[in-house]
């Protein structure tokens, strides 16, 4: 089956919630940041195959919940026309905002 790197969005009004949602979210790539209002965000992302995209947010989706924190869905990152992992997550470049100006 065909698979993409796919980082799912949550916020969280405490760092020690998305912490504690990340920590069972062990089969995923994270990162937690500070987000505007106070809130954290946490990303998560990891590859998931295509047919079982919609089953992947119903089951991300209760983690997140279950732990206080709101999801806000997910995406696809496309770098150069490939799909990746969210640059954040992999500290790799994104691309620049100069480049073709």
């Amino acid at each position: 089956m065909p698979t993409i790197p796919y980082t799912h969005w949550a916020s969280f009004p405490d760092q020690a919630s998305a912490r504690s949602c990340a920590d069972e979210l062990a089969d995923y790539v994270t990162r937690i940041r500070e987000a505007e209002g106070s809130r954290w965000m946490l990303l998560a992302g990891r590859d998931v195959e295509t047919a079982r995209l919609t089953e992947r947010h119903a089951e991300v989706e209760a983690i997140v919940v279950r732990h206080g924190g709101d999801y806000d869905g997910g995406e696809a990152t496309y770098l150069a026309g490939k799909p990746v992992v969210d640059p954040m997550l992999t500290d790799e470049p994104g691309p620049d905002p100069t480049e073709g100006t």
